[in-house]
């Protein structure tokens, strides 16, 4: 019922990011630039220099096998293009966007990559000589992919945003290195050493973690679907909001006892269990159900519930402050002191129907809502009693100085004792 009018800004945001990257995906190349450079690198370059003004988009184009050789594709957008097996020798590449681009098996010998986005770039097979021109960490990325790292000491390197795809990063140093939303699929992390890297949104699906070490590591939202973490040491390790389902610890996982809970819990789900107490703040529980589960007192404060099922789950002084709460319906459960502040709400999210017990409940927002819709009008009998009390001060003040003037007229002379002033008053 109020679940619109809780719609909190941070859902609002979400949303519009989600809209946002939905319509870059759709988005096509331009079919007059594609016709272009389909007629070949003469043409195309005949064009370019006439239209220095024009950034040629190109994105998601399929561009595979053709002969680019020496093409300008500078400050083109080739988001998402398909540039597998592609000739790029001696291309100038520089502020290109390759976001997410295909270069397998591409040749870029001496092509100049200055400036270009190489984030998320499918590197496998493609070919480099020491005249490509590309940044540091992008050509590190590149040499992981390719198996041409002359070592594996890769402390404080800065990975971020690379697509790093089944690479093989076993007994690697990977200490205080920056891996901010790296692709780890299927990589081979086995017995590496990640102490404080910071991994934030990293993917490791279906990666092998075996004896990998992650103390003191940042992997915030981090994907862990799938990944074989037998042996592996997340003892310290900061997990917030990290998806845990269907990631495979054993007997030899050493995690800290909040996390190893909720990694319980989004794999067995909650149905009738007791979390009274429990922590599961920030954490990751999108899905769980919760079905009776009794939830007392647990701290569930800015935990992702998205789609959790609460039915006759007990809430019952229950923190629930910025939580994600998009898709689950609470009519059923016992809400009896919940708090519910700043909650992330949609317009699936249903609370309780009941407003007689509910309204100390509810959000801030949806609480002033509520009390405010109870203010009835004043009748007009009302109105005028209201404008009479507004003149009763006035008309007191006004008989005190009435009689204060009185006193001084009677009595102008003040040194007389009180029994003469008597006197004068009954004569």
């Amino acid at each position: 019922m109020y679940g619109n009018i809780s719609l909190s800004f941070k859902f609002q945001v979400s949303s519009f990011k989600k809209i946002s990257r939905a319509r870059e995906f759709c988005k096509m190349a331009n079919s007059e630039h594609l016709a272009l450079i389909k007629q070949g690198v003469a043409v195309w370059n005949n064009w370019y220099q006439k239209h220095k003004s024009v950034v040629p988009d190109l994105s998601r184009a399929n561009l595979s096998n053709l002969n680019l050789i020496g093409i300008n594709l500078t400050r083109a957008n080739l988001r998402q293009a398909n540039l597998s097996r592609a000739d790029l020798s001696q291309s100038k590449l520089l502020n290109t966007d390759l976001h997410r681009t295909n270069l397998l098996g591409a040749n870029l010998n001496d092509a100049n990559l200055k400036g270009a986005n190489l984030d998320y770039v499918i590197f496998a097979q493609a070919t480099i000589n020491h005249q490509t021109q590309i940044a540091a960490n992008y050509l590190t990325v590149y040499k992981i992919v390719n198996q041409q790292l002359e070592h594996k000491n890769l402390s404080d390197a800065d990975l971020s945003n690379a697509n790093l795809f089944r690479a093989n990063l076993s007994q690697a140093d990977l200490s205080q290195a920056k891996l901010i939303n790296v692709n780890l699929n299927q990589a081979n992390l086995n017995g590496a050493y990640l102490y404080k890297a910071d991994l934030t949104g990293a993917n490791f699906q279906d990666a092998d973690l075996r004896n990998a070490y992650f103390s003191h590591a940042n992997l915030t939202s981090a994907y862990f679907g799938g990944a074989l973490c037998y042996g592996t040491y997340f003892k310290d390790a900061e997990l917030k909001f990290a998806n845990l389902k269907t990631a495979q610890f054993s007997h030899k996982t050493i995690i800290d006892p909040k996390w190893y809970s909720v990694w319980e819990i989004v794999n067995c789900d909650a149905v009738k269990k007791n979390l009274s107490g429990v922590d599961l703040s920030h954490a990751n529980l999108q899905g769980v159900n919760f079905e009776s589960a009794n939830l007392t007192n647990a701290k569930l404060n800015h935990s992702i519930l998205r789609c959790s099922n609460m039915t006759k789950a007990n809430l019952t002084n229950t923190v629930l402050i910025g939580a994600n709460l998009c898709g689950v319906d609470l009519q059923q459960a016992h809400l009896e002191g919940t708090k519910l502040k700043s909650i992330v709400s949609d317009r699936h999210t249903q609370l309780t129907s009941d407003n007689s017990n509910a309204n100390h409940n509810l959000p801030v927002a949806v609480k002033q809502i509520v009390l405010e819709s109870n203010i009835t009008a004043p009748t007009p009998e009302q109105l005028q009693q209201t404008r009479k009390n507004r003149w009763s001060p006035l008309i007191i003040v006004i008989m005190a100085l009435i009689a204060v003037t009185s006193y001084l007229v009677l009595f102008p002379d003040f040194n007389l004792p009180i029994q003469e002033q008597l006197k004068l008053w009954q004569e």
